[in-house]
């Protein structure tokens, strides 16, 4: 293996560790990265490499100090989630309305009370896949990946879901990971086949978007091509959580903001809308706090 290869190779587990959110071991690994190349006499010479790997350990410092500080934010009341699932569930359809008020706890941070509501909906066969995959996007965006992969084995361990919604489950979680560039082996699912299911939009179906990507049009970023991890979704309205220490990304978009021509990505096809800001809601409690949750209202072009 050249010093390249061996270089690379730690920075994936540096990577892998922090996305399974092994925050101390990623440090350790990224420290070893920094002694290696400011002893080596080729890469001591890379300045910007350094650099990289100092910012890569300033990030995991400040990603330790934020776990740390969780330990001691306080959860909202009971009387306000209640409320807030109330304000937050606009559908007549009861069912879907008691989707949207979970989908809301999610959405202010409320981790532990959002999963508890998709798994009493799962429990009582209320839209159970989207309950699953929002259950799923609860311990990937407030837990970890490993709690996600825990939770996938339960289902397919306990058959409550035939093979055919575990299949799509797994699909589901599998883009997620490839999206976020995390390494993971999932648990296959009996009987099914080990090819993605190739599955086709139907009529007024809404696409399940695990990412999009932007050029913003306006303001001190303008030309900056972002790229948007989607959080939540409901209906054809997603949200991403943007972390506190991004500020200026925060302050570019404001609701009513106009998004032309975004680059939305599904498990089963890539297509351009047109979107607009339609909220941005301050995470006052829970694991995020701080961050920001921004609304994204999206219409195909």
């Amino acid at each position: 293996m050249s010093d390249k290869e061996h270089v690379m190779s730690l920075i994936r587990q540096a990577e892998l560790y922090r996305s399974q959110g092994l925050l101390e071991a990623s440090m350790e690994r990224y420290q070893e990265i920094l002694q290696f190349v400011q002893n080596h006499e080729r890469f001591s010479k890379h300045k910007k490499l350094i650099d990289a790997v100092r910012k890569r350990i300033r990030t995991v410092e400040e990603d330790l100090a934020e776990t740390e500080r969780e330990t001691d934010r306080p959860e909202l009341s009971e009387e306000v989630q209640n409320l807030i699932q109330k304000l937050f569930s606009f559908s007549r359809n009861a069912d879907t309305a008691a989707m949207e008020g979970a989908i809301a706890l999610a959405k202010f941070g409320q981790y532990e009370k959002a999963v508890a509501e998709f798994e009493r909906l799962l429990n009582q066969d209320t839209l159970p896949l989207e309950a699953a995959k929002n259950i799923l996007r609860c311990h990937l965006n407030f837990s970890s990946p490993r709690v996600a992969i825990a939770q996938f084995e339960r289902w397919v361990s306990h058959k409550g879901f035939s093979k055919g919604d575990l299949k799509y489950l797994r699909d589901f979680l599998e883009d997620i990971f490839e999206k976020r560039d995390i390494e993971a082996d999932l648990p296959q699912v009996p009987g099914a086949p080990h090819e993605r299911a190739r599955t086709e939009k139907k009529e007024d179906e809404v696409l399940d978007i695990s990412s999009v990507g932007l050029q913003l049009q306006s303001g001190p970023l303008r030309g900056r091509r972002v790229d948007l991890q989607v959080s939540f979704q409901s209906g054809n309205t997603i949200s991403v959580v943007i972390p506190a220490r991004h500020k200026d990304l925060i302050d570019a978009f404001e609701p009513g903001l106009q998004l032309p021509d975004l680059e939305c990505y599904s498990l089963i096809a890539v297509f351009n809308g047109n979107g607009m800001v339609s909220g941005k809601t301050l995470i006052t409690s829970g694991p995020r706090q701080g961050d920001y949750t921004l609304d994204i209202r999206i219409d195909e072009a």
